[in-house]
């Protein structure tokens, strides 16, 4: 249903909350018409459609942040949907994983680690707090929030690489960690290759939310 280019050119619509990260999401794709017979629900489908990402400026992201939510930054957005079976709940600063129970031009995603592929299909960071089942967006790279596990496994430090922790569920499902990787605490070359998204920008603290540089390489193969 996407258009297949890298990103689409136009603005994306922010639906009744006039911000990109505010409310829960669309409960039908693109959003529903808002003048329609009474009891009717329909798609506006001419808006955002699964799989669509934007490129945002540091000004764009600004604009289209509800600041009672968090700011928003420079980057790339996409509209996806979310798994209404999911264990987790979508929530900000974690992150969304492709959910390979379904068809990959559904472009559906879960907060949820699988046991058998665990973190390694990282879709992007929750930018607030997704209804489980809607339509929204979540930001794939750039500078972003991104929610650290509840202890660090290694020394938190600007400038370091960030990685998923890869903790499966709890407190600590879809968090951030970093790590020394020259020490016991240290993660595996073909761990720290799977997980590693980014640089960190502002300094990591337990159980807290940090500004991430989330690497364009680790932007999704479905296009």
């Amino acid at each position: 249903m996407a258009s297949g280019r890298f990103s689409k050119q136009a603005m994306p619509y922010y639906g009744a909350g006039r911000y990109l990260n505010s409310g829960t999401g669309d409960t039908i794709i693109g959003g529903a018409i808002s003048a329609q017979p009474s009891g009717g629900i329909a798609s506006q489908f001419t808006q955002n459609l699964p799989g669509d990402r934007f490129i945002f400026s540091p000004a764009d992201a600004l604009a289209a942040s509800n600041t009672t939510t968090g700011n928003l930054y420079t980057g790339t957005y996409r509209y996806v949907a979310t798994n209404n079976n999911s264990t987790a709940s979508p929530s900000r600063g974690r992150a969304m994983f492709w959910d390979l129970s379904a068809n990959d031009s559904l472009y559906q995603t879960t907060p949820d680690e699988a046991a058998n592929i665990t973190v390694a299909l990282f879709a992007g960071v929750n930018i607030y707090s997704l209804g489980k089942g809607n339509y929204g967006f979540i930001q794939e790279s750039g500078k972003a929030t991104c929610k650290f596990r509840a202890a660090i496994a290694g020394t938190a430090a600007i400038g370091a690489g960030v990685y998923l922790a890869a903790q499966g569920a709890g407190n600590d499902v879809g968090s951030f960690d970093q790590v020394n990787t020259g020490n016991a605490n240290g993660a595996t070359v073909d761990q720290a290759l799977v997980r590693f998204v980014g640089v960190a920008e502002t300094l990591p603290s337990n159980n807290n939310l940090s500004t991430v540089d989330l690497m364009l390489s680790r932007a999704s193969f479905r296009w």
